[in-house]
């Protein structure tokens, strides 16, 4: 069986109409949320998992993506769950070369149900939502028409309070520095830092401990008065 029998055909379709054809990359199935881009040229896992991108379809426009693989450290939410909706690249590698990969990419999207799609030309759609605006999108394996009427029925990104779904159940304590990625010494903790959570990443808590803080983190829903 050749190469192109075996790729799963998938499909981006923009609130507007805009249909971009690709392969399917992660969980199968569909997503729908607001299509967005990042100009990032790194960090694709922490991209992944950054509380800010809830709910919405990220685009990299890094055309290649994937050959560093993922690996347990490289999460900014709390929790080590992809946060984003969707995710589309232009090329997925299909290797993971770096010494610190535990899981390639397509794999982990696919353990955390993220749906994805690769070989999308993503210069034509990150000048389309540079040009137009972010819209809300649909991607998965389903016809293109039907993806459609799944990406106009869904809410607006407006007004939606996306915290009750990044911010923890529970107050927790973080104690976790930069380590070896620290550009300064480690200072004792001499001040303690009470942090809401309102889908607070990672780096910023370990900055605060390099900083010298002892750190108490609580959901953003939290009042004064509860302590």
């Amino acid at each position: 069986m050749n190469d192109s029998t075996q790729r799963e055909r998938a499909w981006l379709v923009l609130a507007d109409g805009t249909a971009l054809e690709g392969r399917a990359l992660g969980a199968r199935g569909v997503a729908v949320g607001e299509a967005v881009f990042t100009t990032t040229l790194t960090g694709y896992q922490e991209v992944l998992t950054d509380p800010s991108y809830y709910g919405q379809i990220v685009t990299m426009t890094s055309p290649e993506i994937g050959n560093v693989g993922t690996n347990a450290h490289d999460t900014e939410a709390v929790g080590d769950a992809p946060r984003v909706a969707g995710f589309v690249v232009r090329d997925a590698s299909p290797m993971a070369s770096s010494w610190r990969a535990q899981e390639h990419l397509d794999a982990f999207l696919a353990r955390h149900g993220v749906v994805g799609i690769a070989d999308v030309d993503t210069r034509q759609l990150t000048r389309q939502l540079r040009d137009r605006g972010a819209q809300n999108a649909a991607v998965g394996t389903e016809e293109p028409e039907t993806l459609l009427r799944r990406a106009r029925e869904a809410p607006d990104m407006n007004g939606l309070d996306l915290v009750q779904r990044v911010t923890p159940g529970d107050p927790y304590t973080w104690t976790e520095g930069r380590g070896a990625w620290a550009t300064g010494p480690h200072r004792p903790a001499r001040h303690h830092v009470v942090v809401l959570d309102y889908g607070v990443k990672r780096n910023i808590l370990r900055c605060l401990v390099d900083s010298g803080c002892r750190l108490t983190v609580v959901p953003a829903t939290t009042s004064a008065s509860d302590g």
